[in-house]
């Protein structure tokens, strides 16, 4: 019989960049989604409003 060689746990830490919100704030809204666009959309055919 093999023994098996268990790993030990090592939680997950979590890096904090920074607020969410002051974080995205570059992002603008736009007109129209993620799927008004097909798969492989040229990147100078996407707009951003």
């Amino acid at each position: 019989m093999k023994s098996i060689v268990k790993k030990q746990y090592v939680a997950p830490q979590l890096t904090v960049y920074g607020d969410v919100k002051k974080i995205t704030q570059g992002n603008s809204t736009g007109s129209k989604l993620d799927q008004t666009f097909r798969a492989g959309t040229a990147f100078g055919d996407l707009t951003f409003s």
